[in-house]
């Protein structure tokens, strides 16, 4: 029959077991915080429209996550696409390249969604 005695080899044997185990069972499963989505789109602008024309034929979505293309990947938006133009941004909606400059949520995605190197 064994002793139920913790000894000092079995004492930290456990206690590095734990120390190993622990990080991995704390880790946290917040993802990226996702950019705020605009409610409305900058008046005046010309905007893409879910749909319609090039939106259409790039299944572009306003809210990335609702896509239904096999491309899409978690974390992907326009808001960190190489076609978003930054620099234009009004109100959340940025002028997108592949949209032919039509303005398009920082949320949405498209099947021509390229990461901003």
């Amino acid at each position: 029959m064994e002793s139920k005695n913790l000894n000092r080899r079995s004492f930290f044997s456990l206690a590095l077991t734990a120390m190993a185990v622990v990080p991995f069972a704390l880790k946290s499963n917040k993802s990226e915080a996702a950019p705020a989505c605009p409610t409305a789109p900058p008046a005046g602008k010309q905007v893409a429209k879910v749909g319609e024309g090039m939106g259409k034929s790039l299944e572009y979505v306003e809210l990335a996550s609702t896509s239904k293309n096999a491309k899409y990947k978690a974390g992907a938006n326009c808001g960190n696409c190489k076609y978003y133009n930054v620099a234009k941004e009004a109100g959340g909606y940025a002028p997108c390249t592949m949209m032919g400059m039509k303005f398009v949520t920082n949320c949405g995605w498209c099947k021509s969604y390229l990461v901003k190197a």
